[in-house]
């Protein structure tokens, strides 16, 4: 997949407030630390990775593809690979209008949550990609449970969370970011969507397995 250009990223902060920028993961993409800005990228290129797998034999032509938590858009050039229509959801969505119009991306919807609910109809969705959000959310069964009446009969839903590990930890503490405002980690929201009546079909580690695990990339189906 593509990375943002450095300009672009940089435009979209300035758009943004100190918390939204952190927590869409800016500065990371961003660092001068070039361990921690590929870090920040790999769990991506992981992330797009396994979508394409969940994508294979589908027709782009008829597929929908939901972005939840879509944050900068930085999956949206990947995610139009595989579908016609994008839809991105976020409660903040500057960061990825500035994306969508300087990329003149076609086919990509911004919507809040709000309006994902009201607007987005039941079993319309082939693919949902949460990336990085379901952690911050709190009381997760809700949106999961949201997610299963957006997704189609075979759709797949795609996420990546962290892991909340010691690893993750010093990774956060070495990149300069403070404080804790997860909800969950990755072990648990994993549980809370088995609870909710998906199977898990995959799952990926970034870096590495075991306690060097900082992400994981998992795939379900409803």
């Amino acid at each position: 997949m593509n990375e943002l250009p450095i300009e672009t990223l940089r435009r979209m902060a300035e758009r943004l407030s100190d918390e939204d920028r952190d927590e869409m993961a800016i500065p990371s993409y961003l660092h001068k630390n070039p361990a921690l800005r590929w870090m920040a990228w790999r769990r991506l290129h992981v992330t797009a990775a396994r979508l394409a797998e969940v994508c294979e034999g589908r027709d782009r032509t008829k597929t929908t593809l939901l972005d939840y938590g879509c944050g900068t858009g930085v999956l949206f050039s990947e995610e139009l690979k595989h579908a016609t229509t994008v839809i991105g959801v976020d409660p903040v969505l500057a960061a990825a209008r500035l994306l969508v119009e300087e990329q003149h991306l076609t086919g990509v919807t911004l919507l809040t949550p709000d309006e994902a609910r009201a607007k987005v109809a039941p079993n319309s969705v082939d693919i949902i990609v949460a990336a990085e959000v379901l952690e911050h959310v709190e009381p997760l069964e809700p949106t999961l449970h949201q997610m299963r009446e957006w997704l189609a009969p075979g759709g797949k839903l795609v996420i990546s969370v962290p892991t909340e590990s010691r690893a993750y930890r010093f990774g956060r503490r070495l990149a300069g970011f403070h404080g804790h405002y997860h909800h969950a980690n990755a072990a648990s929201i994993d549980r809370a969507i088995d609870k909710a009546g998906y199977r898990r079909l995959s799952k990926s580690t970034v870096p590495a397995p075991g306690p060097l695990a900082i992400y994981w990339i998992l795939v379900y189906e409803p």
